[in-house]
């Protein structure tokens, strides 16, 4: 198990998946929590790895800043890594179909899997309220 201090600052971070959802559970992807789940991170917490979390695997590579190019290389990197580990583990590849791409338990992620997603921070535009935001909006 996971010590709980270090469970609620992942909780805190908002790197913890979270169990209970009712979705997962009607689909029965809530498996086994917390046994069956795991989430692996490197020291900057910039490189995370979900197991059983709504898919199998979810790798995940992230930063603050703009360096888009970095973050999709550490990526790259990371899917490569992972993927030569499990084949020596148990000499299987990430399951892939000629129709229809990388095999996922979300059938949204059918293809590649892949999502990007970048946050940004627009100085002035937040500092009057979201009322102000939205209606700018």
């Amino acid at each position: 198990g996971m010590d709980e201090k270090v469970r609620q600052q992942l909780v805190d971070d908002h790197f913890l998946f979270m169990s209970g959802d009712r979705n997962l559970t009607v689909a029965g992807m809530e498996r086994d929590w917390p046994e069956g789940r795991g989430i692996f991170h490197n020291k900057e917490k910039t490189f995370l790895v979900w197991v059983n979390e709504e898919d199998q695997l979810r790798i995940i590579s992230m930063q603050k800043g703009g360096d888009v190019k970095g973050v999709f290389e550490r990526l790259a990197q990371g899917i490569k890594a992972v993927g030569d580990s499990v084949k020596e583990e148990c000499g299987q590849d990430f399951m892939l179909d000629e129709k229809y791409g990388y095999i996922h338990s979300c059938p949204t992620n059918l293809g590649t899997g892949m999502r990007a997603s970048v946050h940004i921070d627009l100085p002035g535009w937040t500092k009057e309220g979201v009322d102000k935001l939205k209606a700018r909006c």
